[in-house]
């Protein structure tokens, strides 16, 4: 084979990888170009959950029913790999370590839920932002989840006004921070310890994915 066959050759394999390098960062890019469809009507109305037992959220927001199941579903067509769902879904608003940290003992969970009916969180329609994905490589193994990050006012009402009482109350409001927490629900991860992820503090610079789009 003489010397211009190789250089040939090579040059020919060098022109193929960055055509595919092109196909790829042209697919990634569409992928992130391409929203996420939901229903209007499966944006309300949410339910106030109380979960004393539960190991990651302490007071929840429970979505339609019809809300994060075919998100789950885009999420797998897109993503390729394989992904639980949480059932039921639920967007946090206390967790569990929160209130045992901050709030058990100077506010009662009827202030909390009552703190939570004040701020409209029942009857807020929360505007999908997008469809945000965080990723965490470890020794051994790869942990991904999918959520939807809002546009919520009336949760981070909400979390000021904890705040707010557990202060008036001579509590320690220090402890609770209100923006440690975003408006986020889960739809899906490759694992089950959905918790894991809690607190999750969104940043959509990062995370995001791609944008919802409402119909």
């Amino acid at each position: 084979m003489t010397r211009r066959s190789i250089f040939t050759r090579v040059v020919v394999g060098l022109v193929a990888l960055g055509a595919l390098a092109v196909l790829f960062l042209r697919s990634a890019q569409s992928a992130r170009e391409t929203p996420f469809i939901v229903e209007r009507g499966s944006l309300t109305p949410w339910t106030l959950v109380l979960e004393p037992d539960a190991v990651g959220s302490w007071l929840a927001l429970r979505p339609p029913a019809q809300l994060a199941s075919p998100l789950g579903r885009q999420v797998f067509m897109r993503a390729g790999e394989s992904v639980h769902y949480p059932n039921p879904p639920s967007l946090p608003l206390v967790l569990r370590s929160e209130f045992d940290r901050a709030l058990a003992g100077t506010l009662t969970p009827d202030a909390v839920m009552t703190l939570a009916r004040a701020a409209g969180l029942e009857s807020a329609t929360f505007g999908p932002r997008c469809m945000a994905h965080r990723r965490i490589s470890e020794p051994g193994a790869t942990r991904g989840v999918y959520f939807i990050l809002f546009d919520a006012p009336a949760f981070d009402q909400f979390r000021r006004q904890v705040s707010e009482e557990l202060r008036r109350a001579g509590g320690d409001d220090l402890v609770f921070e209100p923006t440690a927490l975003s408006p986020v629900l889960i739809v899906a991860a490759v694992d089950e310890n959905f918790s894991r992820w809690l607190p999750l503090r969104a940043n959509p610079d990062v995370d995001c994915l791609a944008p919802i789009e409402v119909q």
